[in-house]
């Protein structure tokens, strides 16, 4: 007797375990697909169905951008990320820069007195000019954390840059980076459809 003859033969048994791996995958698939579907809620007489992340999308954006910022990037981090920046070199660069710049749009090469000097003119200018913003930068740096702590909302801001995501958007995202944690999910579904499909035909051949 071949192995077919015997599943025919056997049939009930034999059908329980594979209508428990599709059940099991089936409802693991579908649950799923109902995290972001339906996107619009439609009513089922006094109930209404709509996807898990549609449905809470509000309160998602708020929990997500909370957490960011108490656990992940909060004021403080960024005003030290800042302070590792040289921004009072970069500052001080970018003035030297268009201090140069103002004086050679005034063609003093073209004047032989100053064409002598032009270097020595440009370096005291640059120097006067950077010793006077240096002050300004050191008052800035020294207060941007208490500026940027109490000025800016990283909460506010991450929760509107979620709401404005719509939810097809969302929906590529997360599939995206989780692509094979859901297979993986499906196809666990079918694998504990099948191992209780196999206990109930223990239970039937027993009771037998």
């Amino acid at each position: 007797m071949t192995i077919i003859d015997l599943l025919i033969d056997n049939w009930r048994y034999a059908i329980l375990p594979v209508l428990g791996m599709l059940i099991g995958w089936g409802t693991n698939w579908l649950a799923l697909k109902m995290l972001f579907k339906p996107r619009k809620p439609f009513g089922v007489g006094r109930y209404k169905i709509q996807g898990l992340i549609p449905s809470r999308r509000n309160d998602l954006s708020g929990t997500i951008a909370k957490t960011i910022s108490d656990e992940l990037l909060s004021s403080e981090d960024l005003v030290k990320a800042m302070n590792e920046l040289d921004i009072k070199g970069i500052a001080l660069s970018q003035v030297n820069s268009i201090v140069e710049k103002k004086i050679e749009s005034l063609d003093l090469k073209n004047s032989l007195p100053f064409s002598m000097l032009h270097d020595t003119i440009v370096s005291t200018a640059q120097s006067i000019v950077s010793s006077q913003v240096e002050d300004s930068i050191d008052d800035f740096l020294e207060n941007m954390g208490d500026h940027v702590s109490g000025n800016l909302d990283i909460v506010r801001l991450m929760e509107e840059k979620l709401s404005s995501l719509d939810d097809e958007r969302i929906e590529e995202i997360v599939t995206e980076v989780s692509k094979k944690e859901l297979k993986h999910i499906e196809r666990l579904g079918a694998v504990l459809g099948f191992i209780i499909g196999c206990l109930q035909v223990l239970l039937l051949w027993l009771t037998e």
